[in-house]
């Protein structure tokens, strides 16, 4: 699952970050950077033709117009990302950023259940997901906690 790599991408740089300018803490550079990286590659991913149209197969069938819904969201993962580096918005964005966990969720659902692949790649794994998933979360707790 490439978001996961994004992800892990993220808190190397959140570490080497805090290494090089010696941060107030490690934890909340990694979670910061995570977030910020794997969330502007979902923001981005929304807009490639081949992906956007798989996230809308994902969206559930009692939700309405799922084509607004994942551009919706999406813009919604890009203020969250770019939220998590500004103090007066992180802690706000990290509980909104929990709740996108918890709503999205379903459709990670639907696309197992249907197997719903992601533009050309292979479904992924549900239990990846829901790992990646409360990766999230702890970066939103890490966050908000530190905000």
């Amino acid at each position: 699952m490439q978001t996961m790599i994004v992800y892990f991408v993220g808190c190397f740089i959140g570490f080497i970050v805090h290494r090089i300018f010696q941060t107030e803490s490690m934890w909340m550079n990694v979670a910061q950077f995570s977030i910020f990286l794997a969330f502007m590659y979902t923001f981005i991913g929304r807009f490639m033709p081949s992906i956007r149209n798989s996230l809308i197969k994902m969206v559930p069938s009692s939700v309405p117009n799922p084509k607004m819904i994942v551009y919706v969201t999406g813009w919604l993962e890009f203020v969250i990302a770019i939220s998590v580096f500004i103090p007066k918005l992180n802690m706000v964005f990290s509980v909104i950023g929990i709740i996108l966990c918890f709503v999205l969720f379903p459709g990670n659902i639907k696309a197992h259940a249907k197997n719903i692949s992601l533009g050309d790649k292979a479904p992924t794994n549900i239990y990846l997901r829901a790992f990646l998933q409360i990766l999230f979360i702890v970066s939103f707790i890490i966050i908000f906690k530190h905000a």
